[in-house]
Formats: structure tokens, sequence, C-alpha cells
């Protein structure tokens, strides 16, 4: 990559720190490709859908009013870093270690995608887009990801503000529940 980090714009850089910063398998609709591959699907396709599995983390999905809460008060608590995207304004999703966010199910208006059966759709598909990245904004490395009950008082701080409500319904897979026994 000739500059780090890749900017939001720059599709190609940004699939590339996808495979090769991050070492996540980059899915176009049902396909796993190549960083290549999906770089040219996206850009000749813009109904295309990029996703990886939920292998490298848990995906904690929660209303964007929430997660927009949310952001404000874990960079209260220095945890501003946080990896996070926004679904339009519809979701908001962090990411916290993998096979920590099962805790975080059973607070209502919150859902958790784990491990290899779960699918996170990444920018730049349509209405995805990084809040905070999964990047280190100083060198060609993978953020350091909070446990979920890191973020457990933020997020029940936010949803007594906002209520409970999701557009999705809570789950975890069955391979992460594999994972936390």
């Amino acid at each position: 990559m000739t500059q780090w980090p890749p900017k939001t714009r720059d599709t190609g850089a940004v699939i590339a720190a996808y495979e090769r910063v991050l070492g996540w398998p980059l899915i176009v609709d049902a396909t796993l490709v190549s960083a290549e591959r999906a770089t040219a699907e996206l850009r000749g396709n813009t109904g295309a859908e990029l996703s990886t599995t939920c292998s490298a983390f848990d995906a904690v999905t929660v209303s964007y009013p929430v997660g927009v809460d949310m952001l404000v008060l874990l960079g209260r608590q220095d945890l501003d870093l946080v990896p996070c995207l926004t679904d339009g304004h519809d979701q908001a999703v962090f990411l916290v270690r993998a096979g920590s966010g099962e805790a975080l199910t059973a607070m209502a208006g919150v859902s958790v995608d784990s491990g290899p059966g779960g699918r996170l759709v990444l920018p730049p598909s349509p209405r995805r887009r990084w809040d905070t990245p999964p990047w280190s904004a100083r060198a060609e490395e993978p953020s350091a990801l909070p446990a979920g009950t890191d973020i457990e008082p933020c997020l029940r701080a936010a949803l007594r503000l906002f209520g409970g409500s999701s557009p999705r319904p809570r789950r975890i897979s069955a391979s992460a529940a594999d994972q936390a026994t």
C-alpha cells in the first residue's frame, strides 16, 4: 500500500487492508474471493456486497442512535478506538474480541454475530462506512479489539437512554457458543 491509513474512497486500498493487514476472508455475494477480485467485482457491480466471516471478531449490532451514544460514551472512557461501522442511519456495529460478545446477547436491542457462520457486510458495500476502522492509524496493523465486557457499561447506558429497539433479532451462532465452552 502506498499510503497508510487507506482512505475510505480508495476501494482497492480498503479491500487490500482487509486481506493483507487484518487477514479477513473476503466474500462477494456468496463467493470467497481475493482482494483483487473483490475490488474488480465491486467496481463493476454497484449492488454487490462485500462481507467477511465473524471468525476474527464478534460483531455487536445496535440501532444507530444507541451506537452514536455509545461512541460518545466510549470516547469518555478512553475506548474511542473500538472499531465501529454504520449501516446508513439504521444500525451501528462494534467489533469485539472473538467469543467475547456472547454475554451481550442477553440485552434487549443487541444482536451478536460470531464465528465462521456469522457474517459482516463491509464498506465499500452500499450504505456501509467505517466510523472507526479496525486498523491502526499509524502503522499497517490491526487495532486491538476490546472484550465484550469492556464495552458493556457504555452499551447499558446507551440502551437506557434510547431503549432497546433493534431492527434485527439478537442471536449468536452455534459455533460461537461452542467456542465459549
